[in-house]
């Protein structure tokens, strides 16, 4: 039985709050257009989670879809896209980390 579930569950990610939020829009001030059409997106989500059953797959299809959208405005563009992925699923090894440190990538 877990005592703290806050470490005793290395693969679960904590749910995001409002400041992980804030800090991913950040980019969008100024373009009110682009801030909807994500606003728009992220309640087709929200409708599909709303279903009774739930339809899992059309969400996590459209979230592989905005994964891969989002990749060009990456700076792994220029490097590798499973280098990405394994970046943003929380999957570097340390020596990967520094690899990347190496090059001057942020993260």
């Amino acid at each position: 039985m877990p005592d703290n579930d806050s470490t005793d569950k290395p693969s679960e990610r904590p749910p995001l709050d409002i400041e992980d939020w804030e800090l991913a829009f950040a980019a969008y001030k100024g373009n009110t257009s682009a801030a909807l059409n994500m606003g728009f997106c992220l309640m087709v989500i929200k409708g599909y989670l709303s279903y009774d059953p739930p339809k899992i797959e059309a969400v996590l299809k459209g979230i592989d879809h905005a994964i891969l959208a989002l990749y060009p405005y990456t700076q792994f563009h220029d490097i590798c896209h499973d280098m990405y992925i394994k970046v943003i699923g929380g999957d570097l090894t340390l020596e990967e980390e520094e690899k990347l440190k190496n090059l001057g990538i942020k993260f």
